[in-house]
């Protein structure tokens, strides 16, 4: 993974928050595989980023291990959550389940721990785009793939991305490469067999 964070001039779009004491939690959470240190680093990126006027829409699953910690760097307000769905991971992702509040003149941003190949963000914000037209949609993220910024760069002309890591690499598969862990298994406390569904199918994984 990406050893530092460190500021680069891409896109004016792209906003990167460089973070010594993040670089030292993401040492640790490479390590310890604790969802409290995701959230700590989550914190390190709302505290560094303006949150006025923002809502949250936290992206299931990994956005959950996210709630807490912007909730105490940018305090209580309007919150949302989306669930994007797929039965493997090669598979494009579909949007199955939102809940967005409708707050005059808001802007939004899709909220996760990570973005490696950005087909699931991309699923979310298209599906947003409908429902709320005219309306900015940003994505904030600790951990960004340089495949994942690429693509919402080029599909999303007026999405600003939010991150401390920028340039994470994916595998062929379009995962992330190097944390040895599934962030949504680790967010809900395991890692063995889940039994996953979207509509009347169960889905084993």
């Amino acid at each position: 993974m990406q050893e530092i964070s460190y500021p680069e001039q891409i896109d004016p779009r792209l906003h990167i928050y460089p973070s010594q004491e993040a670089d030292r939690l993401k040492s640790r959470l490479l390590e310890h595989h604790e969802t409290g240190i995701l959230g700590a680093i989550g914190r390190e990126l709302f505290l560094r980023m303006d949150t006025a006027g923002l809502v949250p829409i936290f992206v299931l699953r990994g956005g959950l291990a996210l709630r807490d910690a912007y909730a105490e760097a940018a305090g209580f307000g309007p919150t949302g959550v989306i669930v994007p769905w797929r039965a493997r991971h090669t598979e494009e992702p579909t949007v199955r389940y939102a809940s967005l509040p409708v707050v005059p003149g808001a802007r939004y941003a899709l909220v996760d721990t990570l973005v490696a190949s950005g087909r699931t963000i991309t699923a979310c914000l298209h599906a947003l785009r409908v429902r709320v037209p005219g309306a900015r949609v940003d994505v904030v993220a600790p951990f960004l793939a340089t495949a994942g910024r690429e693509r919402i760069i080029a599909d999303a002309a007026d999405t600003h991305l939010h991150c401390v890591w920028h340039a994470e690499d994916v595998d062929g598969d379009g995962r992330m490469v190097g944390p040895g862990f599934d962030v949504g298994d680790l967010v809900l406390g395991w890692n063995g067999r889940h039994l996953v569904w979207s509509g009347e199918r169960g889905e084993h994984a």
